[in-house]
């Protein structure tokens, strides 16, 4: 009791409780008296001694104070909550699932030899490229305070040979030309692509910009085009083959009177049958047999047999054989033919005259030059006993820029004699047909815009262009290549 001898009213529990995350305030009232209420003010001043100054709920305060119901929690204060940065996708710009299915033509009609087993690149092109997620924003909690958001995980990109990841750090490049090569978390430019087994029903046909190396058999109907080279372990039967290097083909090629063989550089094979071929650098093989072969340069026949059966040959510069023919005289076309051959027969004589004329124009530049080192002699002179003038400077600034143009004239004639002289070397005895065993009769023999068909069996027999005119001798000993 007090003094007045009356019992003091009691005081209700009030309490002010924080979420962890501190982005709520919460009143808890205890022990409330009957009849007696809670003020507005009271909740401020109780929100204010716990520093709790964002976020505060009025209409709740209001609400909870008139409603006289204090049994319930009451939030009195929201904080912002931080808004989490989004998902980061890596996107891949190519295909990651190959299912070896035949692709559809315009027509709507299915080609069961385009599987696209190989993705061809060049370098600088996008493999896969991170998208970056929406950007988070900070949240305020009841004391005013920010709320960091939670950043998402990057993901990383899948390591391998010949990528390159930008300076952004979002797109993954290819370091060079070749082909995607994904497996699991490694991703692989390769400059090389191995077929492990044929070319057939199971790869389709093969079309990659660097070098391929198949380890069986090309069979028949499908192609293997390369942007380099092209070596088959097996086989090649009624194929078409394209490199823009070389082909090498280990156990022979058969066309079946179908499909072809082209390369930019040489092409070599065991054998060559009934198969149209074309290089534009040489051909070896053991036996040509039926066949139309034409290159650049030289065909070279090498092995145990060495021969030419049937068929037509063109080579630029020579065919080289131990035997041209057969006994049954089947029809053999042999022809040397090409830009070089023919001005090697009718260059001599005005390179001769082309070199003459460099040559004086040399001479009248050798005597331009002594010109101009007196008069620049001279010009010293007077400068060393009258000084120098701004006319004298001129003067000699000139005469140094005409000595130059003259030795850079005298360079580039020099430089045109070595050409010519380089381009004469070759004579046309070099362009020739060599067989170094036999030359069989009913075989015809081209060189140029001269042919003859031989009606007799030629032994050990070169034949070449001598006073414009097809004639033969013994091959010399510079002739003979190693088997």
């Amino acid at each position: 009791m007090d003094s007045d001898g009356k019992t003091p009213a009691e005081e209700p529990e009030l309490e002010i409780r924080i979420s962890n995350n501190k982005l709520e305030a919460y009143l808890i009232v205890k022990n409330m008296p009957e009849g007696q209420t809670l003020s507005e003010k009271t909740v401020d001043g109780l929100l204010a001694e716990r520093g709790v100054v964002s976020g505060i709920c009025k209409d709740n305060i209001h609400n909870y104070c008139a409603g006289k119901d204090y049994s319930q929690l009451l939030v009195c204060a929201k904080g912002i909550p931080p808004q989490d940065e989004g998902k980061a996708e890596l996107k891949f710009m190519f295909s990651t699932e190959h299912k070896g299915l035949p692709s559809e033509r315009v027509d709507g009609t299915v080609d069961y030899h385009d599987l696209g087993i190989v993705q061809n690149v060049k370098k600088g092109d996008v493999l896969c490229r991170i998208i970056p997620p929406p950007p988070g924003k900070d949240g305020i909690d009841v004391f005013e305070n920010a709320v960091p958001f939670k950043k998402c995980r990057m993901p990383s990109f899948p390591t391998g040979m010949h990528t390159v990841i930008s300076k952004d750090g979002l797109e993954l490049s290819a370091a060079i030309d070749g082909c995607i090569d994904c497996r699991k978390n490694i991703l692989n430019v390769n400059e090389t692509f191995v077929v492990k087994g044929d070319v057939d029903n199971s790869t389709g046909n093969i079309d990659f910009i660097g070098t391929v190396i198949v380890r069986g058999d090309v069979m028949e109907g499908f192609s293997v085009k390369a942007g380099g080279n092209i070596a088959v372990y097996g086989m090649v039967e009624g194929a078409t083959l394209q490199a823009v290097g070389s082909i090498t083909v280990n156990n022979g090629i058969n066309g079946l009177s179908g499909g072809g063989i082209s390369a930019g550089g040489n092409i070599e094979s065991k054998y060559i049958q009934n198969a149209v071929v074309r290089a534009g650098g040489d051909v070896y093989a053991d036996v040509i047999m039926n066949s139309n072969v034409k290159v650049r340069h030289c065909i070279t026949m090498r092995g145990t047999r060495a021969s030419i059966m049937g068929g037509s040959c063109c080579a630029g510069q020579q065919v080289y054989a131990k035997k041209i023919g057969t006994v049954s005289n089947i029809s053999t076309n042999i022809l040397v033919d090409s830009k070089e051959f023919y001005n090697a027969i009718t260059g001599n004589s005005s390179s001769a005259a082309q070199t003459n004329s460099l040559k004086a124009a040399i001479s009248k530049e050798h005597a331009r030059q002594k010109s101009l080192r007196k008069q620049m002699d001279a010009l010293k002179q007077l400068i060393k006993q009258e000084g120098r003038s701004s006319k004298d400077v001129m003067r000699m600034k000139v005469l140094l820029q005409n000595s130059r143009e003259s030795e850079k004239r005298v360079e580039n004639f020099s430089s045109k004699i070595s050409e010519i002289k380089n381009a004469t070397s070759v004579s046309a005895a070099d362009f020739n047909v060599i067989g170094l065993k036999v030359i069989y009769a009913g075989t015809k023999i081209t060189i140029g815009t001269e042919s003859m068909t031989l009606s007799s069996n030629y032994n050990n027999i070169k034949f070449y262009i001598e006073d414009g005119k097809i004639t033969s001798g013994p091959p010399l000993p510079s002739d003979e290549k190693s088997f």
